[in-house]
């Protein structure tokens, strides 16, 4: 089996999700000899709410979606941690695939590990694949887990 290269920095959105996680075990395999650093990123896409709601309602949503992101980042960290590798984690509000493809630019990111398929979020049904957007607006490599 041949020896996956290795890189320098490497992005995984997550979502919380079984691949999120497979993708983000692949990002520590291969950032680990490099010295490099896993960046662990999760976007709350308040944009398409489904609901009509009062300013309090919002904050509420954001706060709980604020919450579960910091939790899911915390889970990559945690995974990078346990094989010795540096974590930077981010959580952010907008445009999932905008926000991950800004993201990598700004951070100067190499290579992108994310799921193929996310977890159904109950404060927003997902239509089409974050991934498949991304792998159309990014000119950084993308596997999709």
């Amino acid at each position: 089996m041949a020896e996956q290269p290795t890189h320098e920095n490497v992005l995984v959105p997550t979502d919380g999700s079984r691949a999120a996680r497979r993708a983000a075990e692949q990002a520590v395999a291969l950032v680990r000899g490099s010295g490099g650093t896993v960046h662990a990123l999760y976007v709350m896409d308040m944009g398409d709410a489904d609901f009509v709601a009062s300013p309090s309602d919002i904050a509420e949503t954001r706060e709980r979606l604020e919450e579960k992101g910091g939790e899911f980042v915390a889970a990559v960290e945690e995974l990078t941690e346990e094989a010795g590798v540096e974590c930077v984690t981010e959580v952010r509000t907008g445009i999932p695939e905008e926000e991950i493809v800004e993201y990598a630019h700004e951070q100067d990111v190499d290579f992108i590990v994310m799921g193929k398929r996310g977890r159904s979020d109950p404060d927003k049904p997902m239509i089409g694949s974050t991934t498949r957007r991304v792998i159309g607006r990014s000119d950084v490599p993308v596997r999709s887990v």
